[in-house]
Parts: structure tokens; C-alpha cells; sequence
């Protein structure tokens, strides 16, 4: 009998789904033209990250827990895939603004002073808020955030998931066998 694979490399197999095809739908968005502060994309990339969440908890509840799953381990997994496809979409992220269309930034910030003055903003107050974003627009943050935002986002959904993933082994099966 082949020895079940353990929780965190299913969830490096899964994440690692979940992160290319994040990076896939972000280059189909890119190419079609697709502003890239439109939604759109963005409630794209949180149903792959659910589908690949589910996917991923329901492998290794079927095929490694022998159908089982309590709600702690469930959420530990989903959390995981969403980890580690957080690090494959932060690299991208990198790379992507980096080498791929590194005008896009100068492109958000723009637009985020543009929103800023129809949103009547001082002048002083702008300043201070574009200093800041600046600060965060480097690629190293920009890889941090990718990674901390995916992994609260899979946890945020894992909460949610998992009351309905899981499944308790009951008492007497436990005890048989």
C-alpha cells in the first residue's frame, strides 16, 4: 500500500495548480486588454483560488484521510494551497512588473492620484498617500503582499469550505479496525 501523501505536499500539488492558473487568467486578462483594477479579474482569480481549495481539501479528504476530515485540517489545508499559490502568484507579480510591463506601475499610481482628486483629496494629504504607495510598490513588497493576501483570502474561504468538507469518522467506525 503506497503511504498517503502528507497535508503539506498535497498542498504544495494544489497550490502550485491554483498559482498557474492565477498567472494564466491574469495573461488572458492582460491580452484581451482588461483594465487591470477591474474587478473582473480579480473575482476570476478568488474562484480559481476556491476551486483549487476545494479540489485540493477533497483529494486529500477522499484519497489520503480515507474519506475523513475534521474541520481544523480541512481549513489547514485549504490555508496551505492558498499559501503556496500565493508564492507562485508573487513571483509572477514580480516578474510581471519587473520585465514584463514594468510601465504599469507608473500606470496604478497615476490612476490611484486621478481617483484621489475626483475624491477631493488636499493636496498634502495626496502627497503623503502617494509617498507611501511608492514605498509599497517595490517588487519585494509587492511578492510579500501577494503571498499574505493569498493566505488570508484561502483562509477567509477555508472558514467557509471546510463546514462543508468536512467529515468526522463517527465514534464506532474509529473504533473498529
Amino acid at each position: 500500500m503506497e503511504n498517503p501523501r502528507t497535508q503539506t505536499k498535497l498542498a504544495m500539488t494544489y497550490g502550485t495548480y491554483y498559482g498557474l492558473a492565477g498567472v494564466v487568467s491574469f495573461m488572458i486578462f492582460y491580452f484581451m486588454g482588461t483594465d487591470i483594477q477591474s474587478r473582473v479579474p480579480q473575482y476570476v482569480g478568488y474562484l480559481i483560488m476556491v476551486l483549487f481549495i476545494v479540489l485540493g481539501i477533497k483529494a486529500y479528504r477522499d484519497e489520503d484521510l480515507g474519506g475523513y476530515i475534521s474541520y481544523g485540517k480541512s481549513l489547514g489545508t485549504g490555508t496551505l494551497i492558498a499559501l503556496f499559490g500565493g508564492i507562485i502568484s508573487g513571483a509572477f507579480t514580480v516578474v510581471f512588473f519587473t520585465w514584463i510591463a514594468p510601465d504599469m506601475m507608473d500606470n496604478i499610481i497615476a490612476a490611484s492620484q486621478e481617483q484621489m482628486l475626483e475624491d477631493g483629496m488636499d493636496e498634502k494629504s495626496m502627497e503623503m498617500a502617494l509617498e507611501y504607495t511608492r514605498k509599497f510598490m517595490t517588487p519585494i513588497w509587492l511578492f510579500i503582499f501577494s503571498i499574505l493576501g493569498s493566505a488570508f483570502m484561502g483562509l477567509l474561504f477555508s472558514l467557509i469550505i471546510s463546514v462543508f468538507m468536512k467529515k468526522d469518522q463517527s465514534p464506532f467506525q474509529s473504533n473498529i479496525g
